[in-house]
């Protein structure tokens, strides 16, 4: 089958070839990829700048129909239509793993960059990792499953939004949109600010929700939004060290910030007004199950606008272009389809 892998370490070294077709272990199923998205990660692994296992298959966003499963598979069956999460190996015994935070495994290897992804014709997971999706969930929008999960674990669940908060979403990328529909099913009132450049990144999320969105964020837009009071929450989904240092000026005393941005290894900010502000600033990495099932129901049943977010389609062996297209911010998520655009659904 044709997939798209990173060979080794190092900047490049992505390239598109034929491997074998995965064959399913006893407890995995076998799942024909319809459609899967490019993330940020996948270009920081292009370019040596997140870690990978090589030679491994690109690709942790993804939907798809089941082909085959396991002789010890019981929840799905050959045709059902699928997504799967991405903690493919974890050791199942921890805390961690335990308490459903098994993306906190120490021994955790995701699809797509610690053990083979999506980037491919076929892929095989874990059964543990598997929902089914219904069919009035296109395959397109299943595909943004993943990244929606994240943003309603950052939101929902981390970030705790009530009905009557003001936030403050930091970045009009895939997360940050996505972030802006979670935190608008919750019946929230939402801030979406960018820079100059996400001009027309700023003009969708606002067809799509955002109450407000700014590209130059300053105290007195928040203050004259607010009030006079600031954000009761802000959401980071940009790791930028001056998107996080505007977060936390925006928050109201004793507001809260929730970092789901990656960001760098050191990053200065104001310290202080954590102590000033009593301001609290927590991280939140990936998704727990229930998030897969909350982004699915609000998806099918039409409560978060997801379509609208897909700004490209490319089929595989177009990867270069469509990574280009993503990596210069060229609208917001780009879909690569491995078995050939006119047989998805």
């Amino acid at each position: 089958m044709k997939a798209l892998l990173k060979m080794k370490a190092g900047e490049g070294n992505v390239v598109l070839k034929e491997v074998p077709k995965p064959v399913p272990g006893d407890q995995e199923v076998l799942i024909r990829v319809a459609a899967a998205g490019i993330c940020g990660t996948d270009i920081k692994i292009l370019h040596g700048q997140a870690w990978s296992n090589p030679p491994v298959v690109l690709g942790h966003e993804y939907s798809g129909t089941v082909e085959a499963v396991g002789k010890n598979v019981t929840s799905v069956v050959p045709g059902d239509r699928v997504v799967s999460e991405t903690a493919q190996q974890i050791c199942g015994t921890c805390e961690f793993c335990n308490t459903g935070h098994q993306l906190m495994c120490r021994q955790r290897l995701s699809i797509g960059y610690g053990v083979d992804g999506a980037f491919a014709e076929y892929i095989a997971v874990r059964e543990g990792i598997v929902h089914k999706i219904p069919d009035e969930l296109s395959f397109d929008m299943a595909a943004l499953c993943e990244p929606f999960a994240v943003a309603l674990h950052g939101t929902w669940d981390t970030g705790e939004i009530l009905p009557t908060d003001k936030v403050l979403v930091m970045g009009p990328g895939t997360i940050g949109q996505l972030a802006v529909q979670a935190v608008k099913a919750k019946g929230a009132q939402v801030i979406l600010a960018g820079t100059p450049r996400d001009r027309e990144r700023l003009k969708i999320g606002e067809d799509l929700g955002a109450d407000y969105t700014c590209t130059d964020i300053s105290m007195d837009r928040i203050m004259e939004l607010t009030n006079g009071k600031g954000v009761d929450a802000a959401v980071d989904c940009t790791g930028a060290a001056p998107a996080v240092r505007n977060a936390m000026q925006a928050l109201k005393n004793r507001g809260r910030m929730v970092q789901i941005g990656l960001t760098s290894r050191n990053m200065e900010i104001e310290y202080g007004l954590l102590t000033q502000k009593e301001i609290s600033i927590i991280g939140s990495f990936g998704h727990q199950w229930h998030n897969w099932e909350q982004a699915i129901s609000l998806m099918a049943s039409g409560k978060a606008r997801i379509g609208e977010l897909i700004t490209g389609r490319y089929e595989l062996e177009e990867w270069e272009t469509a990574f280009e297209e993503m990596e210069n911010q060229k609208g917001i998520k780009i879909l690569i389809y491995p078995n050939g655009r006119e047989k998805k659904t």
